[in-house]
């Protein structure tokens, strides 16, 4: 089945539920990305001494937590508590991949241009914006199809379906 991108279809597609809550998803990175690298570029030149990759990994762990809650609430609409030992768990795991494709370019980067003056600054913002970039695609698909899949066009689960949930990851 062909994908139709005509701009038809994408406001058509911006207006179904789906579209709604992908567009969603794209405002929380809004907000979370350039937090994250603000953080990223003042941890590694004021406190890490510029190590980039260092201050990659300490601004995951602060924003992981505050990012988990603003898809939980704001994406998915989910306000339950139900579950949210799991789903912090799958946020994690989803976000420290996210971490170590980002910080294994940052470091690669780098080896490549370290004290090369302004170049080094703007090199790990690239490479940390391809390192979550590939991840952050992932995360969507691994967050709406499993973790999130019952909240789905903002209804609560019934009892079938959470006793259904608690069987998927004894946690």
């Amino acid at each position: 089945m062909p994908v139709k991108i005509s701009p038809a279809a994408v406001m058509d597609h911006a207006r179904s539920d789906q579209g709604r809550k992908q567009i969603r998803y794209m405002a929380v990175s809004v907000v979370f990305v350039p937090i994250g690298q603000v953080l990223i570029q003042i941890l590694g030149a004021l406190v890490f001494d510029r190590n980039y990759t260092t201050a990659s990994i300490v601004s995951a762990a602060i924003l992981t937590v505050p990012n988990f809650f603003a898809n939980k609430m704001f994406v998915w609409k989910d306000t339950s508590k139900d579950r949210l030992r799991t789903q912090v768990l799958v946020f994690w795991v989803a976000a420290m991949l996210g971490v170590a494709a980002a910080t294994g370019l940052t470091y690669l980067v780098e080896q490549q241009v370290h004290d090369e003056g302004i170049i080094e600054p703007i090199a790990v913002f690239f490479a940390q914006l391809l390192g979550f970039g590939i991840v952050w695609v992932g995360r969507y698909v691994i967050l709406d199809r499993w973790l999130f899949k019952v909240t789905h066009h903002g209804e609560e689960p019934g009892e079938d379906d959470l006793e259904m949930l608690h069987g998927d990851l004894p946690i």
